[in-house]
């Protein structure tokens, strides 16, 4: 195998030929940046170099890969000798690379750091010590310091700390003590007004004592107005009062020096200071005062102006991080860089405000894209933190709430975000100043599906919260077998720890499953619900017919499209069908005869136009249009956060009488004659009659046809109305047996004494710990005051609670304001569960 050709070594001349081309274009051979378009600059500067090079009449021509290389390889070697020059001195190195040694011995290393050891003492030694620079007096401090040069702990040093006792008797009187009560002031020590460790025998007697009087420490002036003795100070060990300023300010009277305490002659303090003298110590302590005092205001308002200057900044940081996250958008984008078309919301919203904020322009210009390290409230790290001080504080304040009330329910919902991960909301439901309120607290990740999981989880959050849970009085959730299971459900599991926290399925999420019970009742039904989804999507599905479409209404209602879960996209589907029924009976009928559509398409066309262009199409428009009208309107009546349990029956009750009535033959032709005039078809579809194979003993003598019109009524409308009915009578059920407690204050003024006190005494026995036995006694009276106040007529339990606080009778019936208060805790729907939902797709972006 040959051996690869060796390259001639450049010379001395060659290396500062080189050195000498770099050094020209240093600016790009030198650059750091790393991107495609210096690469390119980079390249094209080498190969530029490569030909001035080779001009120069070398012996050897040398490439360009040749050429970087060649310099790589002397930056390398500079840097080593760079190190070596920089780590020992220059005679050591010499004498080195005489040697051919390329490393210092091992003995020269101690050598040299043992010089350098007595060096830095040496210094140390000339320095003096800083316990020379403070006085000791009274108590001390000692703080050692440890201080290693060289991986050797070299000196300690121990600091005395001086500090001024409270007892004017332990004063030392010199500059340093001056500067102290100057700076901090000094203590009256009138804690104890006894004082008595100033306790003094009478002369005379032995066993009659004189004590100091608070009173000392006031003077009285002629015109009898009182003023206080501050410069009196009490001393504890002596028990002797002393005068600050003269004995700061050497007064050389025995009240600043030994302290005085003839308490027999309490006049003397006043001749004391009406003295010159002591006018005059007073004199100089204000001034010494004033003097630090400008010291400090300089201070102080320096250190107000940056306080001043930060806070407007963070009053626009929190005013634009409340106004984003109150909206749910995202705060980041792409980057963090000021003047960036993706920088995000929040770096656009300060960038918006700045325009009309010289302020805030001002420190946008001044701190923009300042980097780590350097504070300006503009960054991602404030808004985060601003982020999580607001919610802490919102947690705080509803769980304040939420105990002040005592009562409270909760609303458990669980729906999977878009990154597929399994969200439990939880809701607290209270009363707050009479009105009920429900509070969204937070979200609770992959909990499971199980019921003992989720129990486990909110059981957990609520004692995580502080709240008892034997104050829970309601639960509410959806009709999953999981939350509203009788036995294993976690309605059952809550109930085993509070066994009065009363389960009310979510009255709106029931009425959806009445209309789905009620809409799979008859094949006919669900064959007309899916008619209409077909005729959406038929239109929608594509421009061109939807043009078609638009072109021939002559309204403003477009079509819609079914949903699963929200029924009054149902009712707007009815709507919209029979707002635009000739419309779109027209549409199809172009569709089915153009002859620029396809095959398939106009074959569509005509399978919807066939089963449209019914009579018995036309009666469910009506009729479902009607019902889901009622439903949609009670729907959202039930969602509302104020609504009880009462007015959920009262409303379910309704809307049984409403379908019973429907039942009526004459309700039935009542349709069918709208029909008639809706759809233009006079008969009902005739099928294929089917025959009924016989028995070998039976005849067809007796036996009943049914017309078309017949069949339809009983097997379809009839279905349906008996269906709605007995659908709605047994949710009802559940807010009834609650009502069954609770439902005599709705009836107050009307009940006797008697029904009454029986109603009142079954709820004193459920809720033991709650009312007392009296409690009867208490409603009856209530009874009176409402007729003495007009209110013979029936009152939601909301309005009387309202009544209860705006007279401010809780105090004489505290316990009928407990039974409301109760009562309205129990939530009617999780409503505000699914409302929590809406947030899960920002969260599950930037917004955090």
């Amino acid at each position: 195998m040959d051996k690869r050709k060796r390259n001639v070594n450049f010379s001395a001349a060659e290396e500062e030929l080189l050195v000498e081309l770099v050094k020209k274009y240093q600016n790009i051979v030198e650059n750091k940046k790393t991107d495609m378009v210096m690469w390119k600059e980079k390249e094209e500067c080498w190969r530029k170099i490569s030909e001035e090079f080779n001009s120069q009449g070398v012996l050897v021509a040398r490439s360009c890969a040749q050429l970087q290389l060649k310099y790589k390889n002397l930056k390398k070697v500079v840097r080593k000798k760079s190190a070596l020059i920089s780590a020992n001195s220059l005679p050591i190195m010499n004498r080195l690379n005489a040697c051919g040694k390329k490393k210092p011995s091992g003995c020269y290393n101690r050598k040299k750091a043992k010089e350098s050891a007595q060096k830095n003492a040496s210094v140390i030694a000339k320095i003096p010590k800083l316990i020379n620079y403070f006085t000791i007096q009274g108590a001390t401090k000692t703080i050692w310091f440890k201080i290693t040069i060289n991986k050797t702990n070299l000196w300690c040093l121990t600091l005395f700390i001086s500090l001024v006792s409270d007892d004017p008797a332990l004063w030392t009187t010199n500059e340093d003590t001056i500067n102290h009560v100057i700076e901090h002031g000094f203590k009256q020590n009138l804690q104890n007004s006894q004082f008595p460790e100033s306790k003094r025998i009478i002369p005379g007697t032995s066993s009659r004592f004189r004590y100091l009087s608070l009173s000392l420490f006031q003077r009285t002036l002629l015109n009898g107005e009182l003023g206080n003795r501050e410069y009196l100070s009490y001393s504890v060990t002596t028990g002797s009062v002393y005068c600050v300023p003269c004995r700061l300010f050497g007064n050389q009277v025995p009240i600043a020096q030994e302290g005085w305490s003839d308490w027999k002659h309490p006049e003397r303090v006043t001749d004391h200071e009406n003295t010159n003298d002591h006018k005059n110590c007073v004199l100089t302590m204000i001034e010494r005062n004033r003097k630090k005092g400008k010291i400090d205001s300089e201070l102080i308002a320096s250190l107000e102006f940056e306080k001043k200057y930060w806070r407007n900044v963070l009053t626009r940081v929190v005013a634009i991080v409340v106004s984003l996250t109150s909206r749910g958008l995202p705060m980041r984008g792409h980057n963090e860089c000021f003047g960036s078309l993706h920088n995000g919301n929040f770096m656009r919203e300060l960038e918006l405000i700045a325009q009309f904020d010289p302020f805030l322009s001002k420190h946008i210009a001044q701190y923009r894209n300042s980097g780590r390290g350097k504070v300006s409230y503009l960054s991602s790290t404030t808004y985060y933190e601003v982020i999580h001080i607001m919610k802490n504080k919102i947690m705080k304040t509803i769980i304040n709430e939420v105990k002040n009330a005592k009562y409270f329910s909760i609303v458990v919902d669980s729906t999977p975000d878009i990154s597929h991960t399994d969200q439990l909301s939880l809701i607290y439901r209270y009363v707050l100043n009479g009105i009920p309120v429900e509070r969204f607290i937070q979200f609770i990740p992959n909990t499971g599906h199980k019921s003992k999981e989720i129990a486990d989880a909110v059981l957990k959050a609520i004692h995580e919260h502080g709240l008892d849970i034997k104050n829970c009085r309601g639960q509410s959730y959806d009709n999953a077998s999981n939350m509203s299971g009788k036995y294993s459900g976690l309605q059952a599991r809550i109930k085993e720890v509070s066994p009065l926290a009363e389960y009310a399925p979510c009255s709106a999420h029931s009425l959806n499953l009445v209309g789905q019970c009620a809409a799979d009742s008859s094949q006919e039904s669900t064959a007309f619900f899916c008619l209409m989804q077909n005729i959406y999507v038929f239109f929608s599905s594509s421009t061109s017919r939807w043009t078609t479409f638009i072109s021939h209404t002559s309204t403003n209602i477009t079509l819609k499209r079914k949903s699963d879960t929200r029924w009054s996209a149902r009712y707007d589907m009815c709507f919209s069908l029979l707002k635009n029924w000739d419309s779109i009976i027209t549409s199809l009928i172009n569709i089915r005869d153009s002859t620029s559509e396809k095959a398939i398409t106009k074959n569509e066309a005509k399978g919807l136009f066939l089963h449209l262009n019914k009579l018995e199409t036309a009666i469910l428009v009506l009729f479902w249009g009607d019902v889901l009208e009622r439903f949609n309107l009670i729907n959202k009546k039930l969602q509302s956060i104020s609504i009880d349990l009462i007015t959920v029956s009262n409303l379910y009750s309704s809307l049984i009488n409403y379908v019973k009535q429907l039942r009526s033959t004459s309700m039935f032709e009542q349709y069918e004659k709208k029909a008639l005039l809706l759809s233009n078809v006079k008969k009902y579809d005739e099928n294929r009659k089917k025959k009924r194979k016989l028995a070998h003993d039976e005849t067809r003598k007796n036996e009943i046809v049914r017309d078309s019109r017949t069949k339809f009524r009983v097997n379809t409308y009839i279905e349906i109305v008996d269906r709605l009915t007995s659908e709605l009578k047994k949710r009802k059920i559940a807010y009834d047996e609650i009502n069954n407690n609770f439902g005599f204050l709705f009836n107050l003024t009307k009940l006797n004494s008697v029904e009454l006190t029986n109603c009142a005494d079954l709820l004193h026995k459920k809720y033991t710990n709650d009312l007392p036995s009296s409690f009867a006694n208490e409603c009856i009276h209530f009874k009176g005051y409402l007729i003495s106040k007009l209110k013979t007529e029936s009152m939601t339990i909301l309005e009387m609670q309202q009544f209860i606080i705006e007279n401010k009778v809780q105090e004489v019936f505290p316990y009928i304001e407990i039974a409301t208060r109760m009562f309205l805790s129990i939530p009617a729907s999780n409503c505000s569960a699914e409302r929590s939902f809406s947030a899960l797709k920002q969260n599950a972006l930037k917004t955090t």
